[in-house]
């Protein structure tokens, strides 16, 4: 299976990794690049617990992220929770269905004020009504210039695979600029919400169980099982 990968890098490396791993072969096309936002951290003593919905917001919160390092961490996803783990802080839980589930998490644990560092694209979710998050947006994945040959390899691919809303937002509007057959795509997404963030109209959208690489492989591999 030849699987297109458009996360930014680092992360772009890493799910080639897998993917070849899991003896498929990846098409690595960054649609994106991380960087670092300037941002105000808040007092810690006016939170409970950090949550952690990217490993984008570990990498690039700075030095201000030491400030934090008491705190417990709600993670979402294996690639939150080991980037937690690098920098040494306290990982509660990991989530693997998505923000809520973490929020689930914290408040079991008897975690009511969180601080959310965040990307500057987020997806929105219900906050229960004894619970407060903070945000502080710490990173922002831009677009970048992509090549002549990015069509191409859009063609080539088997699947095309999407970690974010974001992310299957702009491959969407790229594919329908350069005037590509969204019929003759097809999509494995991280979440059912990215999923809907790309639209319709593709040949066939999988999503994966969970928001790890592995369970997106496999989401990814029954479009190919039922390929015409």
């Amino acid at each position: 299976m030849k699987i297109l990968i458009i996360r930014p890098q680092p992360g772009n490396d890493a799910s080639a990794a897998r993917a070849q791993k899991a003896g498929h072969t990846p098409i690595q096309l960054p649609f994106f690049e991380v960087r670092m936002r300037d941002w105000d951290a808040p007092d810690p003593a006016q939170f409970d617990a950090l949550l952690i919905t990217s490993a984008n917001a570990v990498r690039h919160a700075g030095n201000q992220l030491d400030a934090f390092a008491a705190l417990p961490v709600h993670a979402v996803g294996r690639n939150s929770a080991d980037a937690v783990r690098a920098v040494g802080f306290n990982l509660a839980s990991t989530g693997n269905t998505g923000a809520e589930q973490a929020i689930d998490n914290a408040r079991e644990a008897g975690h009511r004020r969180l601080l959310w560092l965040a990307g500057e694209d987020q997806t929105a979710f219900a906050v229960p009504a004894d619970m407060h998050i903070e945000t502080r947006v710490v990173y922002a994945a831009d677009p970048i210039e992509l090549g002549e040959d990015a069509q191409q390899m859009v063609l080539q691919a088997d699947v095309v695979a999407l970690h974010s809303a974001r992310a299957a937002e702009h491959f969407a509007h790229f594919v329908d600029a350069a005037g590509l057959d969204r019929s003759s795509i097809a999509l494995a997404a991280f979440s059912q919400g990215i999923a809907d963030a790309a639209g319709h109209g593709w040949r066939a959208i999988a999503v994966a169980e969970r928001p790890e690489d592995q369970a997106l492989l496999s989401a990814a591999h029954t479009l190919v099982r039922i390929a015409p």
